[in-house]
């Protein structure tokens, strides 16, 4: 009896031992999915980021869709945020439509549907009338940024491109842009979601915070409410009953992808700004190096160093105000003494 008991008892720990086993390597396993995924995210971004040109001190982005109905809706959202974010001088939205899709409406003119959200959100009306236009792949050359509505979108995009340009880098869908791992990718301080929640207007975050915490909560998914959205969806309730009898988000409502859609440009206008910031940090900071490198440099006075410095490149220095351009001499200078003998 003993040894039977004896053998149940390790046959029961070795169960043991595997199932916790197993589960550290499940867990493991997940965190390794979890850290490939932001990696991969950040390298995407960066490489996204790369590709604009800060030098004309704003981009121009482009929404493509394949319904004319989507796009023309975030052009209006990203306007009311860049607007909000004081960014109306540096972020220029527009949309267009692959009108070569199964999707596309034979009539360009705006749906009445879409002009119906348009108005609800309080977005300027007479852009979101605007007749559609097609997009073409000359678009790559005319705007800094392209935003695929969905995958199937950046497909029918990105497979017509000649290869090796570099112009797929260009093209992102407007999902990615809620990842805080892409749109914060070059930002100074950690993008949370708390940082894109504080830069969407206020009338706007109303409609979207019951769906924001729900997403934050695991309990629907912003992606996957972008990847299936369709214009039909204005149609669906936004709630559904459980088998429990509780009302829970319908994932295939419209007022979940109109939330979703909003986070994501709260995105882009982070990923722009912060893109924008970076490169003319990075185009000082070379300024800096060339004019300030000798020993009898330490003798120049800050306001001497800014006129010198405005006078060769007022396209570089006019982005920063006096109190910031002085600062970054003053610690040029700093960082110059501890380097020289």
């Amino acid at each position: 009896m003993r040894s039977f008991a004896a053998a149940a008892l390790i046959a029961s720990s070795l169960v043991l031992i595997s199932m916790l086993s197993a589960n550290a390597f499940s867990t493991s396993s997940s965190n390794d999915n979890v850290s490939s995924l932001s990696a991969f995210r950040k390298a995407r971004a960066q490489q996204t980021s790369n590709q604009l040109d800060a030098s004309r001190l704003h981009f121009s982005i482009l929404f493509v869709d394949d319904d004319n109905f989507h796009g023309r809706i975030a052009q209006g959202m990203l306007a009311k945020i860049v607007e909000y974010n004081d960014a109306i001088c540096a972020l220029f939205p527009y949309s267009a439509t692959i009108e070569d899709s199964p999707e596309a409406p034979l009539d360009s003119s705006a749906p009445v549907d879409a002009l119906f959200i348009c108005e609800s959100l309080e977005l300027c009306y007479s852009t979101c009338a605007e007749d559609g236009t097609s997009f073409t792949l000359s678009s790559f050359d005319e705007y800094d940024l392209i935003i695929a509505l969905n995958d199937e979108v950046q497909s029918l995009i990105t497979r017509s491109l000649p290869m090796g340009e570099g112009y797929d880098k260009k093209c992102c869908t407007l999902s990615e842009f809620i990842s805080v791992d892409f749109c914060g990718v070059q930002s100074k301080n950690a993008v949370t979601k708390e940082t894109l929640q504080e830069m969407i207007e206020p009338s706007m975050w109303q409609r979207v915070k019951h769906y924001f915490q729900a997403d934050k909560e695991g309990s629907i998914s912003f992606d996957s409410a972008l990847a299936n959205s369709r214009a039909s969806d204005v149609n669906n309730p936004p709630l559904l009953l459980s088998q429990n009898g509780g009302a829970i988000i319908n994932p295939n409502g419209w007022p979940l992808a109109e939330a979703a859609m909003v986070v994501a440009c709260a995105g882009i206008t982070r990923f722009c700004l912060d893109t924008m910031d970076a490169q003319f940090d990075t185009a000082f900071s070379s300024l800096l190096d060339r004019h300030f490198y000798h020993p009898k440099h330490l003798d120049i006075s800050i306001e001497e160093a800014d006129d010198q410095l405005r006078r060769g490149s007022l396209s570089i220095t006019g982005y920063f105000s006096p109190k910031e351009r002085y600062n970054r001499i003053c610690n040029h200078f700093d960082e110059l003494r501890t380097k020289l003998p």
